[in-house]
C-alpha cells in the first residue's frame, strides 16, 4: 500500500516541480503538455496561492505545495516504517524527497530527450519543449564535453552525475541518515 502511495505522491510532486520550472522559464500554459500539467496540479496549488504569492521568476505556491506533498510522504513513511527517527532527519528527509523527485524528473527527461533525438523531428513542439526544459542543465556539460562528429555526449555525463546524486538522496529521503 505504501508503494502505491509513494508512487502517487512522487508523481504529484514531480508534476509540481515541472510546473514550477515551466513558470521559471516562462513557458506558455497554451502548450498542450504545460496545459495538462497546469490543470492536473491546479487543485493543489490554488489553496497555497492564497497564503504564498509568486515572486518574480519563482512560483512559490507551487514550491510550497511540493514541500507539503513531500511532508505528507515522509510523514506516512515515518508512521508506517518508523523512519526517520529524529526531527532533524525528518526535515532533511522532506528536502531530500523534493530533490529526489527533481533528480528523477531530470533523469527521465534526459532519457526521453535522447531517445526522441534519434526518432523525432528536431523542430517538433515536444522536442522544442524538452530542449527548453533541459537546456539550462545540459549547457554546462556541453562546454565540458563538446559534440563529437555531430553526437552530443553531454546528456551521458549529466545522466551519470544525476545517478550519483540519487545514490545519496534516496537514503536521505527515507530518513536513513541519522542526525
Amino acid at each position: 500500500m505504501y508503494t502505491i502511495f509513494s508512487f502517487l505522491t512522487g508523481l504529484i510532486g514531480s508534476l509540481l516541480l515541472l510546473r514550477a520550472w515551466c513558470w521559471t522559464l516562462a513557458i506558455t500554459p497554451r502548450d498542450p503538455v504545460v496545459g495538462f500539467i497546469w490543470k492536473a496540479t491546479n487543485w493543489l496549488v490554488t489553496p497555497f496561492g492564497f497564503v504564498v504569492r509568486p515572486r518574480g521568476d519563482w512560483d512559490l505556491p507551487t514550491l510550497a505545495a511540493t514541500i507539503f506533498v513531500a511532508l505528507v510522504q515522509v510523514w506516512a513513511g515515518r508512521e508506517l516504517m518508523g523512519m526517520p527517527e529524529t526531527a532533524t532527519a525528518f526535515i532533511v528527509a522532506i528536502i531530500a524527497m523534493a530533490l529526489r523527485w527533481l533528480v528523477n524528473l531530470l533523469i527521465w527527461g534526459t532519457i526521453i530527450y535522447c531517445i526522441m533525438s534519434f526518432f523525432a523531428n528536431r523542430w517538433s513542439g515536444y522536442m522544442a519543449l524538452l530542449g527548453t526544459l533541459l537546456d539550462p542543465f545540459l549547457r554546462p556539460f556541453r562546454c565540458l564535453l563538446p559534440p563529437i562528429k555531430g553526437f552530443d555526449l553531454s546528456p551521458i555525463l549529466f545522466f551519470l552525475l544525476l545517478n550519483l546524486a540519487l545514490r545519496f538522496l534516496v537514503p536521505a529521503s527515507m530518513g536513513l541518515y541519522v542526525f
